[in-house]
């Protein structure tokens, strides 16, 4: 390995995230939304392949969109100056809309993707549903779409834990990107959004079914990922060390295995062989920086933005809740601020006993020694210093959780 080429791909690294800082400009939240497509009346998913299956769905739908994305000659997306619609592993369809200021104008946009898809599905007997995990079928049961990414990434989790196959296949979420203005800003939000994290997947946990069953267990979402891999997955290595920053997190994907690599005569797959492994005598390219970045999924990724991962998929009212709550936090650098103050005395462990206390206990637990309510309604406060009276008010469904110490997944039918 030449340890030039290592500092000079490290260096890549790290500006790249020096790259998208935004410094004085207005803060802007991103939304992707994932969905399973069903059939009425069985709650079956609608699979890629199948006649008036995702991909008919999709090409209908792409009519009406100047952007059009395939891969091995199938249609996997398409794409406008709003949005991006495209598909997870088994079909789950995604919305990634362009990052805005304003929630109303964010949710506005989703209503009209999902005005757009009602008028595609309705006459083929299928629907959209936004819930945690599949809410009929068992991942065994069905297929990946052509997408030699997925393919490899299967193969892969298969040899490293238990639950890739439950992740990809069964799961679907709520990721919400908010923007970083310096290296300091990141770390500070990074750091406020781990520790908000066991809040987050209580308020959003939606998944009432596992594997075609109805399941009492809570957080389900989060408990796959803790048996996908843990090199990728997870929290950040050194996430509280004084010296963590945009070079710690570079070093953190240089020693993940990729999986697979682009090249131009198509994906090669690279198994366990980690960044530094395969570049250790050349220099990464910008779509190089790009593809491992991408293949890492902790609970908060660092791109150009910071990505919070971890909430369940969830019906519309909630999405606009979420969003309120994360606007309310990280467009103000006092909450973050006193929520780092609150708890600067948290580590990592602490973060994974947090966790494992909501999925014993649900509302009756304790994050971080308080009890679950009573933290996140000083997160609503923290928020509504940052909202305005009409945003606040968006907060309300989930205030209407933890007043009833509920989870969606006890208050909302099984989709169907």
């Amino acid at each position: 390995m030449s340890e030039l080429t290592d500092l000079e791909n490290l260096d890549l690294l790290t500006a790249h995230f020096h790259e998208g800082c935004k410094l004085n400009c207005i803060q802007k939240l991103g939304l992707e939304e994932e969905h399973f497509v069903l059939h009425d009346g069985t709650g079956r998913s609608v699979t890629y392949y199948e006649p008036g299956g995702v991909e008919e769905i999709l090409g209908e739908l792409a009519e009406r969109f100047p952007k059009v994305v395939k891969s091995e000659g199938h249609l996997i997306g398409c794409s406008n100056n709003d949005y991006s619609v495209s598909l997870e592993p088994a079909a789950q369809i995604e919305i990634s809309i362009a990052p805005r200021e304003s929630i109303a104008c964010i949710m506005e946009i989703y209503r009209s993707f999902r005005d757009a898809m009602e008028q595609v599905l309705s006459k083929r007997g299928a629907h959209l549903t936004a819930a945690g995990y599949q809410p009929k079928d068992r991942v065994a049961d069905l297929p990946l779409i052509p997408k030699m990414r997925y393919e490899y990434m299967d193969r892969y989790f298969q040899l490293v834990d238990t639950r890739g196959r439950n992740m990809m296949r069964g799961t679907a979420s709520t990721q919400i990107s908010v923007d970083y203005r310096s290296e300091s800003d990141f770390i500070q939000k990074i750091r406020c959004a781990y520790l908000i994290m066991p809040a987050i997947r209580l308020l959003t946990d939606n998944a009432p079914v596992f594997e075609g069953r109805p399941s009492s267990d809570r957080l389900i979402r989060a408990r796959i990922w803790e048996h996908v891999d843990a090199d990728r997955c997870g929290i950040i290595p050194g996430l509280f060390d004084d010296s963590f920053g945009f070079e710690s997190y570079a070093r953190y994907i240089w020693n993940v295995p990729p999986i697979f690599l682009p090249t131009p005569e198509g994906p090669v797959y690279t198994g366990k062989k980690r960044v530094c492994d395969l570049f250790a005598d050349s220099v990464m390219t910008e779509d190089d920086v790009e593809h491992v970045l991408s293949m890492v999924f902790p609970d908060v990724r660092l791109k150009h933005y910071v990505e919070i991962r971890g909430a369940d998929a969830m019906p519309e009212k909630y999405i606009a809740a979420y969003l309120a709550l994360i606007k309310g936090i990280f467009f103000h650098s006092s909450a973050v601020q006193a929520i780092l103050d609150e708890f600067s005395h948290i580590r990592e462990s602490d973060l994974t006993a947090a966790d494992h206390a909501l999925m014993r206990g649900g509302f009756d637990a304790k994050i971080y020694g308080m009890p679950a309510d009573k933290l996140i309604d000083r997160l609503f406060l923290l928020a509504r210093h940052g909202l305005t009276e009409e945003e606040n008010a968006l907060l309300d469904p989930f205030r209407e959780l933890v007043q009833q110490k509920k989870t969606l997944a006890e208050t909302l039918p099984i989709p169907e």
